[in-house]
Order: C-alpha cells, then structure tokens, then sequence
C-alpha cells in the first residue's frame, strides 16, 4: 500500500493498549488514519488515546472490549462498522499465554482461558467484522470487489512447537492456521483482503511477568546469549508497519527465526531436537 493510501482509511486493534498494540497504534497514528482502540479498560488505554491523537492520527476513539464477550464483541464492532461503513484494517492483536502442558502440571482451565483468548476470541471478532472489511474496489468481472487488510498477531510459537508451552503453542498454531484458510477464501471469492501473520520471537512485554514460572522461564531463555534476547516492541511494529506497506503474508520478528520453519521443513526431528536442547540447558537437565 502506498502511504497516501492510509489516511483517513479506518484502522481497529484489539488488545490496543498492551505493549505490542500501543507500539502498533504510534507507529499507524502518523498515517492520519481513523483508529479505533479496542481493550480492557483503564488508565493504559486512555493515555494511549491522548498520545495516537497528538501524533497525528485522524480520528481516535477507543472502547472496552473482551474478546470472551460475543454481545460486546458484536456490539462495538456493529457501532464502528455503522459509523464507519467500512473497516479497512483488523489487527487481531489480543492474547494470552501461560506454562500450560501436559507434563508439566497444566489444567484444563489454564489450557481453555488461552484457547478462548487467543483463538475464539480472534473467530467471534472475524465474524463481527466480515460484513465491513474492506472497501469496494471493483474491476471488471468482480463488481462485488472490496479491498483492506487483516492482520493477526501469532508467535514464532505457532510456527514450531515449544516445550512446556503446548497450550500456547496450539493457540498460536490456530492462529496461522486461520490466517491461511481466509486468506484463500478472500482469493476465491475475487476480494483484494490482504492477510498478514506476525510471528515473534519472544519479546520484551509484561506478558513474562503473569506468573512466577513464566517469569523464570524467560529468565533462563534470555541467559543462553545474544541469539536469545528479547525482541523489542518497536521492532515488531516497525514490521508490522512494513508487511502492511509491502504486503508480506507472514513476518517473522526477528527475520532470522524464518530458519526454524525452515528446519522443520527439511527434518522436524532437528528442529525438535534443537528446541529440547535450549530447554534442558535452560533447567539444566541431563542431556540424554
């Protein structure tokens, strides 16, 4: 997309004042797009509203939102999409994760607060907003033509599977999955609805500071050396920002992380490997 494209197109987030989706937000604002902040209220949110106005953006306005709640879930986007008539861009952006296995003591409670966050809260949002993303862009023999983006927030967890991460990993693998089912129901249907998955490498949010065990495991994760390290918000918007511009279908944060798929392509085995190897050195487990 060309940058003139954005202004005054409308952009809508959810899970907007987190540390990834504020990043986001700063880095559209600038574009003079009309943006709507979907989270859980409180005092985060409302600074954030102050900020994406004096950075430049069009319009900005931002409303309590659960993604468990479908009657909210329906009712904001419902007000949006009749403000608006159209929704040019959905970032799916809110999500949860926790240490949550098999083997390691997880509960089906924790398993399906991740599962309803991060996979049914995106399918009840996607549903809400199918009858106004994109705007019509018709050529000839697809008078019914519209055109906008859909961007998903997944992990480099959803890419590969992470030891003593099942839950999240199956969420995040959802994820992907969905991203690339409608991005080939769009293709079908002649629409030009441009579908985007973010894939980070572990980064530096308030996401670590849940619980105690998620906690020490990106304690241990960042001390196995510079390869590790966090990845910086900023980077992820940057590329967030970019694969809206240059439509890539899927960003990996950092670009390097692109070769553990690529490893599982060529041997799952030595991708599967490798990973039990970061986690027994990190747990300093015999290695076997």
């Amino acid at each position: 997309m060309k940058k003139k494209w954005y202004k005054g197109k409308v952009f809508v987030i959810t899970g907007a004042s987190g540390d990834i989706g504020s990043e986001v937000c700063r880095l559209f604002a600038p574009l003079g797009m009309r943006m709507y902040l979907l989270d859980l209220p409180g005092p985060a949110l409302d600074e954030l509203v102050k900020e994406i106005k004096e950075l430049g953006a069009d319009y900005v306005e931002a409303f309590a939102f659960d993604v468990l709640n479908p009657e909210q879930v329906e009712s904001v986007i419902k007000s949006i999409g009749e403000k608006e008539k159209y929704i040019d861009i959905l970032h799916n952006n809110a999500g949860i994760g926790n240490i949550c296995s098999i083997t390691n003591g997880g509960t089906f409670k924790e398993y399906r607060k991740i599962m309803s966050v991060n996979v049914d809260g995106i399918w009840l949002v996607l549903q809400a907003v199918l009858p106004y993303i994109g705007r019509p862009a018709p050529i000839e023999g697809s008078p019914n033509r519209r055109e906008g983006q859909l961007i998903f927030t997944s992990s480099s967890a959803g890419k590969t599977g992470i030891p003593n991460m099942a839950a999240y990993s199956m969420s995040k693998h959802a994820i992907v999955g969905m991203a690339d089912s409608i991005r080939l129901e769009f293709k079908m249907q002649n629409h030009n609805i441009q579908v985007i998955t973010i894939c980070p490498a572990p980064a530096r949010t308030k996401f670590w500071d849940q619980s105690p065990k998620l906690k020490d495991w990106v304690e241990k994760y960042q001390k196995k050396g510079h390869l590790y390290k966090y990845v910086e918000t900023r980077d992820i918007a940057k590329l967030v920002l970019k694969a809206s511009r240059k439509y890539k279908r899927e960003v990996f944060v950092p670009r390097w992380w692109w070769l553990l798929s690529f490893l599982q392509l060529i041997s799952h085995r030595l991708a599967g490997n490798l990973l039990i190897k970061i986690e027994k050195s990190k747990n300093n487990l015999p290695k076997s």
